[in-house]
């Protein structure tokens, strides 16, 4: 399996068109193959996602969907910078 998380900011002000674009990328996220566990987690403008993936095969299909290429470029001019993505391995 593989944990992939990303940290980032909403521009301000942006944080409410924020959060209904990435509850509509965790809903079909969560319905892709291979998808364990798919969330984002709010503290004011600051957000963190966490995705479970079975292989890092299923996350590689999930990052080339047309659903993502769609929705990305609607998603990006909201934050303030860039996310910090950092994929993970269970060690222990």
């Amino acid at each position: 399996m593989i944990w992939v998380t990303a940290r980032f900011r909403a521009r301000s002000g942006q944080a409410e068109a924020l959060v209904a674009l990435l509850r509509d990328l965790a809903g079909h996220s969560r319905t892709e193959p291979g998808c364990v566990e798919y969330g984002y987690y709010q503290s004011g403008d600051e957000f963190t996602s966490i995705e479970v993936w079975d292989s890092p095969e299923a996350e590689r299909a999930h990052d080339n969907t047309d659903f993502l290429a769609g929705i990305l470029p609607r998603i990006l001019p909201l934050l303030d910078g860039r996310p910090q993505v950092t994929r993970w391995s269970r060690i222990a």
